[in-house]
């Protein structure tokens, strides 16, 4: 995989990949938006990006790997460790 699909976080024994995916750049559907400057560039390049990362969520779960994926926004403490402890128990 290239950098872009490498996992934020990644545990081997629990075979779990965690991506913290960026609000702009993965597509957020409560605070992306799209630039207006150079706006066909943009809207391709951000379409891809959701493409590839629905890609490399079937190739991991392919390989036997659990993914999670979590807004920046959603991002704290609190938040991850409530996700992580989630897979524990059902994962």
């Amino acid at each position: 995989m290239s950098d872009p699909d490498r996992p934020d976080f990644l545990f081997p024994r629990a075979k779990l990949a965690v991506f913290v995916d960026g609000c702009f750049w993965h597509g957020c559907p409560l605070h992306a938006t799209w630039p207006k400057q150079n706006a066909a560039f943009w809207r391709k390049k951000l379409l891809a990006n959701r493409r590839r990362d629905r890609e490399v969520n079937r190739l991991l779960r392919r390989a036997g790997w659990r993914v999670l994926r979590i807004w920046e926004h959603a991002l704290t403490k609190a938040h991850a460790a409530a996700r992580l402890r989630r897979l524990r128990v059902t994962g």
